[in-house]
């Protein structure tokens, strides 16, 4: 997951190892922390795959410093990293999907919904497997117990209802652009549907 982070982020522009830390933190640091520990390796591994490429150097503070920039088969890489969906984990995990969102704006519409849809999906189970627990707790004395309980449920409703919007927006957006004829764009994932403002702008943590 790192790895497609450290992708994501070289497709706005080249940088060096301590601004890809700032950036990874900036756009990630809610999900999790970026350490040198683990970004650097991650770039040898990515550098060994030919899927990012030293460009040259900027000198800061008497050191050179490396900056890496995407090449053609980090692009293919990246993308493939951002649909693969290779187990449950990759929609159940808050922060493995979390990522994606983070990226949405590189897939095209079809993808997205069909993403936000596997994690609704996920989360309607989830939900229903708790409302199906709970019938029994309804004389719950403790009443800390109780509000924990409930406090998760509307927690994942609250979600629920944020996919929701998210998969009308796109299915909306998606239908004015077929209608107008407009070619798809694969490529650079729909800049004219959600961006990474829109996405981040709208964020909760996905809880469940």
């Amino acid at each position: 997951m790192l790895e497609l982070a450290i992708l994501g982020a070289l497709k706005e522009k080249p940088m060096h190892g301590y601004e890809l830390k700032k950036r990874l933190t900036y756009m990630l640091g809610h999900l999790w922390k970026i350490s040198f520990g683990s970004l650097y390796p991650a770039l040898k591994r990515l550098e060994a795959k030919q899927a990012i490429e030293r460009a040259y150097t900027v000198k800061e503070k008497a050191r050179n410093r490396y900056v890496y920039r995407i090449t053609p088969g980090g692009e293919r890489l990246f993308q493939e990293l951002l649909t693969r969906v290779e187990s449950n984990s990759d929609i159940t995990d808050s922060d493995r999907f979390s990522l994606r969102l983070v990226f949405f704006r590189y897939l095209d519409p079809e993808a997205r919904i069909r993403l936000l849809e596997k994690r609704r999906n996920y989360l309607l189970e989830k939900l229903n497997e708790m409302v199906n627990w709970g019938k029994g707790r309804e004389r719950e004395s403790d009443s800390y117990r109780a509000g924990l309980f409930r406090h998760r449920q509307e927690l994942m409703k609250s979600d629920i209802d944020w996919l929701n919007h998210l998969i009308e927006r796109e299915r909306s957006m998606l239908s004015g652009a077929l209608a107008e004829g407009e070619p798809g764009d694969e490529g650079k994932g729909g800049e004219n549907l959600l961006t990474e403002e829109d996405v981040m702008g709208n964020f909760r943590t996905l809880q469940a």
